[in-house]
């Protein structure tokens, strides 16, 4: 368990004179979103939270529906030396309990719960023994990763966790030093090509056909091998679910003096010269600010708030290119069945389900039958959370890579970016119940039995995605998880903007982009707001 937290250290705000004048708004209460009003209130200022959502959370949001609990997005955050610590130092820990979540991985010749990699490992080489030499130098990276994840991301090291500046940036990175040889490896080899080069993929019963085609597309060999680390070492769930942890942080900030609204859009920034002076929102509020940190979707910022002008065309050329992450489906079920009954079928709270051989992430955009091919990400925290629903009931989610462009759009068609609006016509239904139909077949070959149980239903898509969180194509992780595809030269946190009191944070901003990084990533915003504030005369502030 982490370190209990200790005791607050927040600055009280003074009491808000004016309710449209505010020192820094914050666009978006994502973790980034968060993390970024947690630091400027921390620091006496009077801070507006923006979101477009009816509560807090982002991709990390949770819903209740007819007595059942399901987490929308994210089904478990790593920490990574970071996240912990900035709740810690910020008297926030306390806001949950965090427990840690095991994965199960279950394969048509293998069946184990991940507890270490020296496990694991062993149990590749058992179920398949031709293979040994290949899964020894398959291992043999991911525990050079996982040492290289412990020696990186220690909280007194990592800039900005604890030592508030760049100047730490240096000596982090010279931590790295002994793994210089392998980082043309792990940041610019696709993971496809090294899995393939390890193990064979021209046989239907390899390993090496799956682990080489499921995952993240194109996501490099470093952060294909972190997966395995976080699996063994360092994967968390709030007790409560996720979207009690955010009510309760939002709770906590408003009680320090930070004012949210929720279900706002930002539409607009009114500007003078190379500064904005006001946000505005669809319900036509005017709020001006010093400083603003936008933790949304990068490429929307852009175009539709900072405005392509103010970039050159090389930089907007480079964004045209550089593609968001992968979305997902998910399947929402509700079963009339007790969790500690599901918990002796599951085993485990997070199952990685590859039926088959043939699974892919890859999918024919015209394949209505696409997503029966796909391996499934199965989370059921109630296992070990029953509370989280109903007594006797129980609650789970099947997920699955997918696109938002699939079968034209989903059959709901494409609409304009800024309205935030989802066109539900009765061809985008039938195809949610032709997905969920689907993976419910498939996840059939773990709980045989489910359908007898099954009381609630419903999926949300890449479109529902887009529709809460405002990320473009319903993507899941930022950009797209390959540092070639990194549209930025800092990858710890690109903050800055042709605007020069608007920072930017969120999963967009860091590479690669993840909870923590993005919490961390708040925190750098905030950081550089704060900074910019000061040095403004009172008098002129807003």
């Amino acid at each position: 368990m982490p370190p209990r937290p200790l005791a607050a250290t927040m600055t009280e705000p003074a009491a808000p004179s004016d309710d449209s004048r505010y020192d820094a708004i914050v666009v978006g209460a994502g973790i980034s979103g968060l993390m970024a009003a947690t630091t400027l209130n921390q620091r006496g200022l009077k801070v507006l939270v923006l979101e477009h959502n009816h509560q807090a959370g982002g991709l990390m949001s949770g819903i209740h529906r007819q007595g059942f609990y399901f987490d929308v997005g994210c089904q478990s955050f790593e920490n990574m030396g970071i996240l912990f610590p900035l709740l810690e130092q910020y008297g926030l820990l306390g806001t949950a309990k965090f427990h840690r979540v095991r994965y199960r991985l279950k394969m048509p010749d293998i069946d184990t719960v991940v507890m270490t990699l020296a496990q694991t490992r062993q149990d590749f080489k058992l179920a398949y023994p031709r293979l040994k030499d290949g899964i020894d130098k398959v291992f043999d990276r991911h525990q050079s990763t996982s040492d290289l994840i412990r020696a990186l991301f220690v909280p007194s090291a990592i800039p900005y966790v604890q030592k508030e500046s760049a100047a730490a940036f240096l000596p982090w990175l010279c931590r790295a030093l002994p793994w210089i040889g392998s980082l043309r490896t792990l940041l610019f080899e696709d993971f496809t090509d090294w899995y393939k080069g390890l193990l064979p993929c021209d046989t239907q019963d390899s390993p090496g056909t799956l682990l080489a085609h499921c995952g993240y597309t194109k996501m490099n060999v470093f952060v294909a091998s972190a997966f395995w680390h976080l699996w063994a070492e360092d994967y968390w769930y709030p007790e409560g679910g996720f979207q009690q942890w955010f009510d309760n942080w939002v709770k906590a900030l408003e009680q320090r003096g930070v004012r949210f609204l929720f279900n706002r859009s930002v539409t607009g920034l009114e500007k003078s010269g190379d500064a904005a002076t006001a946000v505005l929102t669809r319900k036509a509020d005017r709020f001006t600010t010093g400083q603003v940190v936008y933790c949304g979707d990068y490429k929307q910022a852009v175009h539709q708030l900072i405005g392509a002008e103010r970039y050159s065309p090389a930089e907007l050329a480079r964004l045209g290119e550089v593609r968001h992450s992968d979305a997902l489906v998910s399947v929402y079920l509700g079963l009339n069945l007790p969790a500690e009954k599901l918990k002796k079928i599951l085993k485990s709270a997070h199952i990685l389900y590859f039926p088959t051989y043939d699974c892919r992430t890859a999918l024919d955009l015209g394949d209505p039958q696409a997503h029966a091919k796909a391996f499934l990400e199965v989370s059921a925290h109630c296992v070990d959370d029953p509370g989280l629903n109903a007594p006797g009931k129980s609650s789970l989610v099947l997920q699955a890579f997918t696109q938002r462009q699939w079968m034209e759009g989903w059959k709901a068609g494409e609409q304009p970016p800024q309205a935030g609006q989802l066109r539900r016509t009765s061809q985008y239904k039938e195809l949610k119940d032709q997905v969920a139909e689907q993976m419910i077949r498939t996840f059939e070959g773990i709980f045989p039995e489910v359908r007898r149980h099954i009381e609630y239903v419903d999926v949300g898509s890449p479109l529902s995605t887009e529709r809460f969180t405002r990320n473009h194509l319903g993507g899941t992780c930022g950009f797209e998880l390959n540092w070639r595809n990194y549209p930025f030269l800092n990858p710890l946190a690109h903050t800055k903007s042709p605007l020069r009191n608007v920072h930017m944070a969120g999963h967009f901003t860091v590479w690669p982009g993840a909870v923590p990084t993005a919490a961390l990533s708040g925190k750098i915003a905030a950081l550089r707001a704060q900074r910019a504030l000061a040095d403004i005369d009172p008098r002129d502030r807003p």
